[in-house]
């Protein structure tokens, strides 16, 4: 739901395009701009910018050159522009291009009134001395959206039931984070879910020095250990030596690994055990503000009941959504659809980084993963475009006030200081993300409030 609700720097979805248009002038000569609409999204415009405005342009980049270049056989600054224009004729006619083009897209778009998601791609870019220059600008524009079909969704709610081994479950990861690694005291081998302290070094195969000479602790059996480490640690003993290759694909996230096979030599250096707290008035009473296990299991209940409720909420909405989704086809932009792509993947590594796995270190295909957003990331970028195009027909707005009391909440949640956390937001466009998302969620709960909601089933 979180990826519902959050804002994708989307912009306006409105859009005025035309199937063509005639010549127009602007403030030198006649500029010619064609507008060819290759879908509801993708649009190509064919410009031509008049020769003069081309000379003026050549001209002012080779007097600015020439104020500043040293050419033999003349003074600085004293060389004739026919002569810089001749030695310097690539970077000059290089620096009109990149000062146009920009320019007299710009120009064509005001004129058109398009609502452009990017910078465009130029393509078919021709200029000869003398000669106007031509090129064409691949690009993308918003949907042109007209949805009037989100009031009376139809939508069935979800009562969530909280069972005792819902809370026993709670309880148990409790017991789990909590819990501490202590050495193993009995003399054994190692086995699956120890964690092994090692020493060792991996070495290409056919080269003589290592690659690398680390320590690490290992979890055997572990999301984030290889299996050719947990293969081979299995067994071992304390102080004894293990060696084994490890082939890395050619597409492995750590290049100095990826294709090739390395020899590891690995000591094991000590092997321990993870140690989880009895579950009784003394654990409850190590949590700060219970003194009985009972009260530890009231507390988690109603902060089950709590959660369950909020994700029910959260689930309807995603409902309402989905409808709204399957019910307007439209064509959604590439280059957003693209950018929602590696948003996800983003959010995947800083995921994994917060269970404490290092994503270069995972054997696993990311180019498969990143094509498997591609679905997801076209209804995350469709439903954005919804819930602008909704927000902006209804007028929700997002306050001051509301926007104090999201980060009210979010220093809540973290634990942080409010002033923290309006120092991150004030980053990278935060701020503008944040009430993105407020919106989203505003425009949320407007459709929630003017659904036909049917009768609550029972999820335990």
């Amino acid at each position: 739901m979180a990826e519902l609700a959050d804002a994708l720097d989307l912009g306006s979805s409105g859009v005025t395009h035309e199937g063509s248009s005639p010549s127009f002038r602007i403030a030198e000569g006649i500029m010619k701009a064609e507008l060819t609409d290759i879908s509801a999204c993708k649009k190509a415009f064919d410009i031509e910018i008049p020769e003069d405005v081309v000379d003026k342009e050549l001209s002012h980049i080779s007097q600015h050159l020439a104020q500043k270049t040293r050419v033999p056989g003349f003074r600085p600054g004293r060389a004739p522009l026919s002569v810089i224009r001749t030695r310097y004729r690539d970077e000059i006619v290089s620096e009109m291009l990149q000062h146009l083009l920009p320019r007299y897209f710009s120009d064509a778009v005001k004129e058109k009134d398009l609502d452009i998601v990017d910078a465009p791609q130029y393509e078919s870019v021709d200029y000869d001395n003398g000669k106007p220059v031509r090129f064409k600008a691949l690009f993308e524009v918003y949907p042109a959206l007209n949805i009037t079909n989100y009031k009376g969704i139809p939508a069935e709610a979800e009562a969530y039931n909280v069972q005792e081994s819902d809370v026993d479950n709670t309880l148990k990861k409790l017991q789990e984070d909590m819990a501490e690694l202590s050495p193993v005291a009995e003399e054994r081998t190692v086995r699956a879910g120890d964690f092994v302290e090692i020493s060792f070094s991996g070495t290409v195969a056919g080269a003589g020095e290592p690659l690398f000479s680390e320590k690490a602790t290992v979890e055997v059996g572990g999301t984030s250990t290889l299996k050719e480490f947990t293969e081979n640690l299995t067994g071992a003993a304390v102080n004894e030596d293990r060696s084994f290759d490890v082939t890395y694909r050619e597409d492995y996230p750590e290049e100095r690994l990826a294709g090739k096979t390395l020899r590891y030599q690995v000591k094991v250096e000590d092997l321990k055990e993870k140690k989880t707290p009895e579950l009784n008035d003394e654990f409850a009473q190590g949590l700060g503000k219970y003194n009985t296990l009972e009260e530890l299991r009231t507390k988690v209940r109603e902060d089950l009941e709590k959660h369950r409720s909020e994700h029910a909420q959260e689930e309807l909405r995603e409902r309402l959504l989905k409808w709204l989704e399957e019910n307007n086809e439209f064509e959604v932009p590439d280059t957003l659809v693209e950018r929602q792509i590696q948003t996800r993947m983003q959010r995947l590594v800083r995921d994994l980084s917060r269970q404490g796995i290092n994503p270069q270190r995972l054997d696993v295909d990311w180019a498969k993963i990143q094509g498997e957003q591609r679905d997801q990331a076209i209804r995350d970028v469709k439903g954005s475009l919804i819930l602008s195009h909704i927000a902006e027909k209804e007028s929700i707005d997002v306050s001051d006030d509301d926007v104090e009391a999201e980060i009210d909440r979010i220093a809540a949640d973290m634990n942080s200081p409010r002033q923290r956390v309006r120092e991150i937001l004030t980053k990278d466009s935060g701020m503008s993300r944040l009430r993105g998302q407020i919106q989203n969620k505003k425009t949320l709960d407007f459709l929630r409030q003017h659904a036909v909601i049917q009768s609550p089933i029972s999820k335990d």
